[in-house]
């Protein structure tokens, strides 16, 4: 008898289970469709940007990623990507007169992305994102974990700085049609 009871009590609740299941299916459903679907329209503008070459470790590092997140490039170059990267770290947590290793390290890319043919700016900004690192006595240690929190960084800057672009080209082209449907 106790076996039924416990069924019909928990019956209801695996209906329930199953039902935000399948919302929550169809939901995660219609945002991987829309964001393919930006990708697909955006993505002929994105690989017609010339990215300035790197100078540096962490420059590479946004320079790959960003290439990465494009995917290719159309040899009909109209864009040009001009960026700045500075990073900067001091350490935190003191508490009570005695030091912490921990270390915060922040990031700042500022980029311009300016029409070849006519030389306008199109768009810029920044991109600021910061990480903390250490724990770590030994001062080799630190400088080994202050330098893979600037590449964790120079990585997440360039994830960034791609929707960042690829808002402002999706932008364009919602403002391009609205205003061809208005004529």
């Amino acid at each position: 008898m106790s076996s039924v009871n416990n069924c019909a009590t928990f019956a209801p609740r695996l209906l329930v289970i199953a039902i935000l299941g399948v919302f929550a299916s169809i939901l995660s459903g219609c945002t991987s469709t829309s964001l393919s679907n930006l990708y697909e329209k955006t993505e002929p503008a994105l690989s017609q940007i010339d990215i300035r070459s790197p100078k540096g470790r962490t420059e590479q590092l946004l320079v790959n990623t960003l290439k990465h997140q494009i995917g290719f490039f159309s040899e009909d170059l109209r864009y040009s990507l001009d960026y700045t990267l500075t990073s900067a770290s001091r350490s935190t947590l003191s508490v009570a007169g005695s030091s912490s290793t921990l270390v915060d390290n922040n990031m700042t890319s500022s980029y311009e992305l300016t029409e070849l043919e006519t030389g306008e700016l199109l768009t810029s900004g920044k991109v600021v994102v910061s990480a903390t690192s250490g724990t770590i006595t030994s001062f080799y240690g630190r400088d080994v974990s202050s330098q893979f929190a600037n590449e964790r960084l120079a990585i997440l800057v360039a994830e960034r700085l791609y929707q960042k672009l690829q808002l402002y080209f999706f932008a364009e082209m919602t403002e391009g049609s609205k205003t061809a449907k208005n004529k």
